[in-house]
């Protein structure tokens, strides 16, 4: 699992952002409390930053995803968040699927 899956999976099942009218908004350092134990610190703080939509583009693509709310915040795209919302039932129909066939 990549580490924007696993970023994604922890906002679907509330262990990090917080919903302000059906946006869903992540501090920095949220992240880095959540990912301490599993990424190398310096990867931490360039992670983020680095799936920023550009300024004047609303579209995400597979590594931006993200807009910059403000220094330290984000704001995560709808469409990365349904996309792995429908990775993770795809992958959960496939699943069952193969251990019914088994």
């Amino acid at each position: 699992m990549t580490l924007k899956e696993m970023f994604l999976n922890a906002i679907i099942t509330n262990k990090i952002g917080e919903n302000i009218k059906g946006s869903i908004f992540v501090e920095t350092s949220e992240f880095k409390n959540y990912f301490k134990q599993i990424i190398f610190s310096n990867y931490v703080g360039t992670f983020l930053p680095a799936a920023t939509i550009e300024k004047g583009r609303g579209e995400a693509t597979h590594t931006k995803y993200l807009f910059r709310v403000k220094r330290g915040v984000y704001r995560v795209h709808y469409g990365a968040i349904k996309e792995q919302i429908e990775k993770n039932i795809q992958e959960e129909c496939d699943e069952f699927y193969l251990k019914q066939i088994k």
